[in-house]
């Protein structure tokens, strides 16, 4: 797997088409999970779809839009234009070595500028694929792992289940659970310490490493299957606008 332990001369001659990069968070995950949580699992994340795929595994990117945690203490948050710029800057650099198809894995909820982001570049930048898919969640089919997922936002039992998967001697035995009286949207109008005393939004209780794993492994699976099929279905879109533009160039020169 292509990644930043090689040196520039042996990246370049693996001559690598794809990178993939994360974006994660530093910011406060209740009394029993780190600060890192974010950061640490979309690292690791990032990481193994990488060496699955042989793409350059770029480091993630450990500060994102964490402001709704407000001044708890450590938390480290970037406004939206400036996590913007970077993932602008990021691409144009990987772009300029040559590397056109990209996924951007998105290890924080709140980062809301990402999706705009990405379609501005696929639009403006003719050779690039960027794709972001989901890191989150159950998908169509497929049993549910966690009994409270359909409640939880933050340091819950998916979270902290996933943290046990791979990183347990971090994760506290202190996990008290608190589901705030209201939906989601209100991280949008409050800070979650108005929310949840302990800084948490869901049961952690109710966390297992058997739990954690299962849903790691079926995350990883997930991507694998799923990456290459977006970026095949791309470049059918892209290659079906190229045909339809030059189609109607022919018709206008032949009308004219």
């Amino acid at each position: 797997m292509p990644d930043p332990f090689m040196t520039s001369v042996e990246l370049a001659a693996a001559r690598p088409d794809t990178a993939v990069f994360g974006v994660g968070a530093v910011e406060q995950h209740g009394p029993h999970l780190p600060l890192g949580t974010d950061f640490l699992w979309i690292a690791e994340l990032s990481r193994r779809v990488a060496a699955g795929l042989g793409a350059y595994w770029v480091p993630a990117l450990p500060f994102s839009m964490s402001e709704c945690h407000g001044t708890t203490a450590g938390t480290v948050w970037l406004r939206p234009e400036t996590l913007a710029e970077v993932v602008r800057d990021v691409v144009a650099s990987l772009q300029a070595q040559g590397i056109d198809r990209i996924v951007l894995l998105n290890g924080h909820g709140g980062n809301f500028v990402l999706e705009p982001v990405i379609q501005e570049l696929n639009l403006t930048r003719p050779a690039l694929r960027l794709i972001m898919p989901s890191t989150f969640g159950a998908w169509p089919g497929e049993p549910p792992i966690f009994e409270s997922a359909h409640l939880e936002v933050h340091a819950g039992e998916s979270e902290t289940s996933v943290q046990l998967s791979f990183n347990a001697e971090h994760v506290g035995d202190e996990r008290p659970d608190c589901i705030p009286p209201v939906g989601r949207e209100f991280l949008d109008y409050a800070v979650i310490e108005q929310l949840s005393p302990t800084g948490i939004w869901g049961n952690p209780s109710k966390a297992t490493i058997e739990k954690g794993e299962r849903a790691a492994a079926r995350t990883l699976a997930h991507l694998l299957r799923t990456i290459p099929e977006l970026f095949a279905e791309l470049d059918r879109l892209r290659a079906a606008s190229s045909a339809e533009g030059a189609a109607s160039s022919v018709e206008g020169r032949v009308g004219a």
